[in-house]
């Protein structure tokens, strides 16, 4: 019993389990900028960075591909850490 070689992600769909995250961790932000109180929304944007990486872990996982793994990884952890490093900068801007 061999396993079935499976093709390869095409660049759209490692675009898509990229963006999904990126989408979900955006939403996460404005959820947390409407929502959380001055004193906790540093706390919770702590929260939503470590639900991204889960969140990311589980959609690259769920692509059931090797090849590139390390870089969609990357890519998607990056592009969320910017979207919560800009919406830090946001409150705090309002916040003070």
């Amino acid at each position: 019993m061999t396993a079935e070689p499976q093709e390869p992600l095409t660049p759209t769909m490692r675009w898509v389990s990229i963006t999904a995250v990126w989408i979900a961790t955006a939403v996460a932000a404005v959820l947390i900028g409407v929502f959380a109180t001055q004193s906790a929304y540093l706390g919770w944007l702590g929260v939503a960075m470590a639900a991204s990486v889960l969140v990311a872990m589980c959609v690259q996982l769920a692509t059931q591909e090797r090849r590139g793994f390390v870089v969609r990884m990357g890519a998607t952890l990056s592009g969320s850490f910017v979207i919560l490093a800009v919406a830090t900068l946001v409150l705090y801007l309002i916040y003070t």
